[in-house]
């Protein structure tokens, strides 16, 4: 017996050790996850496309991919990516390209995951691609009813994806979040967020914080809808939190900051992304102007929260503190945009903030207290400062029913726009995007009615523009250099270890200058404006520079971009430059 068993047992042990033993080569020779994974559930196999927690967290340190919107949760925009240097950026040439097939606006950036390209488009549409060759792995488009056209603020833009986990999850113009499977594009969840066709729509790229998907609304400025900073669960969808941005009832405290119960049909929305501290589990988010625009008599006070930014705690969004920057804003300067973690060189746990309004900020994180204010461009519309850097305003530019206040700078997009701005911890210096323009208005008064614009201005002119990109030392906001340019700076930008800074502006033209002296280096024309932002990933050990472009997507683009128009196409798409073999 021992023998037949024997005779039996070693063809089917053999067999067995086969099998396995096979199974267990291909398994070795699977890739090790990326730098920035560390800490994993014991059962956890790694997944190409899989992102966890621990990337999410560590992914200041993984030069590979760009898993956030500022690239790490600090919105540093800062890659320690550097074989792309000053030396051979003139090298780079377009490696592929895709159209997105739509002639709408463009202002989105890519999230890149193991070498895995994951891109919007406007219209609702989001493509998987590899980041080598641009090969379309899958592509997702959302249907969009009919009568979506005349709520749209800004044309129907979007501005990115979040990653997390094995899902892919984007916010959509139809007040949805859609959660869809990262390998094959397929919709695991969709939530409904609001209502449309009361003006609420939704554009910003998702942040993943805490275990959690968070999200702003957009449409304050058409139908006056509440701002909404929204957590989900990224399984499920449900609702795990919803904070609003201004009053909803007259009981609130903030309430009288809104005479008249303006809060009623305040807007305040909050439509750009967040950052997050994983250390004190705080998520910043920024608060947009309040509605109606440009007639500040109807709502005397400060307006609480329009304009601020707001630090609030990530487990039930509850608001810690908040600074606002602009208190009952009569020029549409809305406060959305982001906020950048830094300590510095004074060991002061700060945020920098390029507002709207023309002037940077350094905000202390652990109280919400100012440090210093400076302008980015020219300003008029404040005298002096007050106490915690609070604005002093210049009465004669501020409008009025009888009264067309003139050359208001800066114009409605602002001394700087949402585009972000970029540091680097090599120069301990901050990049900033700016505007140099300025705006007549004249304000009207103007009925409420649901689903409508909501803007309350007669006169609405833009005068003559410039802009250019600055340089500010980051501990004492002092400009190191300045490189100004024919048009405003419409992309954000990118800091890379090779001591380079990348942007894009309106006459299509991707440029490459020195981080320390601005010093333009290299630029290529992508062949129509850019308005999207440019980002940085490796695949295969090879380092990619990608830039979303196509002209439109914000006031300034029919006020100021009408010439501009007339000689560029429309429509845009993604372009991918590496160094040329």
């Amino acid at each position: 017996m021992n023998k037949q068993t024997g005779r039996l047992a070693g063809p089917v042990l053999t067999c067995l050790v086969a099998m396995f033993g096979l199974n267990a080569a291909v398994q070795a020779e699977d890739p090790e996850p990326p730098l920035g994974v560390n800490v994993l559930e014991a059962t956890f196999k790694w997944r190409p496309n899989y992102v966890s927690d621990d990337m999410l967290i560590h992914a200041d340190k993984d030069a590979n991919n760009w898993l956030h919107y500022g690239k790490d949760y600090q919105g540093w925009r800062f890659s320690q990516l550097g074989q792309v240097t000053r030396d051979n950026v003139k090298k780079l040439v377009p490696k592929w390209n895709l159209s997105f097939g739509v002639n709408d606006a463009q202002v989105s950036q890519t999230t890149v995951v193991n070498g895995r390209i994951y891109v919007t488009a406007s219209q609702n549409k989001v493509f998987s691609l590899d980041g080598s060759t641009g090969r379309m792995i899958w592509k997702y488009e959302r249907s969009l009813p009919g009568d979506l056209g005349p709520r749209l603020c800004c044309e129907a833009v979007n501005r990115g994806v979040a990653v997390y986990k094995d899902m892919v999850y984007m916010a959509t113009l139809d007040t949805h979040i859609v959660a869809l499977n990262n390998t094959t594009g397929r919709v695991v969840w969709e939530k409904k967020m609001g209502d449309y066709t009361s003006g609420e729509i939704y554009t910003s790229m998702p942040l993943v914080a805490d275990g959690k998907i968070v999200v702003g609304n957009s449409g304050g400025d058409v139908g006056g809808n509440v701002g909404k900073i929204t957590a989900l669960d990224p399984d499920t969808g449900e609702i795990v939190w919803q904070t609003l941005t201004r009053p909803n009832s007259a009981s609130d405290p903030h309430a009288a900051t809104w005479a008249n119960d303006s809060w009623r049909t305040g807007g305040a929305s909050a439509w750009l992304t967040g950052n997050y501290e994983a250390k004190t589990n705080t998520i910043y988010w920024g608060v947009g102007n309040p509605s109606p625009d440009f007639d500040p008599s109807v709502r005397k006070g400060d307006n609480l929260y329009s304009n601020s930014t707001l630090a609030m705690d990530a487990k039930t969004g509850k608001i810690k503190f908040h600074f606002q920057y602009t208190p009952n804003d009569a020029w549409d300067y809305d406060g959305n945009n982001e906020t950048i973690l830094v300590d510095d060189e004074k060991g002061r746990k700060v945020w920098l903030h390029g507002d709207r309004n023309g002037h940077l900020y350094s905000i202390d994180r652990t109280s919400g207290k100012c440090n210093w204010v400076v302008p980015i461009a020219r300003v008029n519309w404040v005298k002096s400062w007050g106490d915690n850097c609070r604005p002093i305003v210049n009465p004669d530019k501020v409008p009025g029913y009888d009264k067309i206040a003139t050359d208001i700078a800066p114009i409605l997009d602002g001394g700087k726009e949402w585009h972000p701005a970029a540091y680097s911890p090599q120069t301990k210096l901050l990049y900033v995007p700016y505007i140099d323009s300025s705006m007549d208005i004249q304000a009207k008064k103007m009925e409420w009615k649901r689903g409508e614009w909501f803007l309350s201005s007669k006169v609405l002119k833009a005068n003559p523009y410039t802009g250019g990109i600055k340089a500010f030392n980051a501990t004492t906001g002092e400009q190191v250099w300045s490189r100004p340019q024919s048009t405003p700076a419409t992309s954000g930008l990118l800091a890379t270890a090779g001591g380079i800074v990348f942007s894009g502006d309106a006459e299509g033209f991707f440029a490459a200058m020195r981080d320390d002296t601005g010093e333009t280096l290299w630029r290529f024309n992508v062949g129509t404006g850019i308005h999207g932002n440019p980002t940085t990933f490796t695949v295969d050990g090879k380092q990619y520079v990608a830039i979303v472009y196509g002209p439109g997507g914000g006031s300034l683009w029919p006020l100021v971009y009408g010439e501009l128009f007339k000689q560029q196409n429309r429509g845009g798409g993604m372009m991918v430059f590496g160094l040329a073999d």
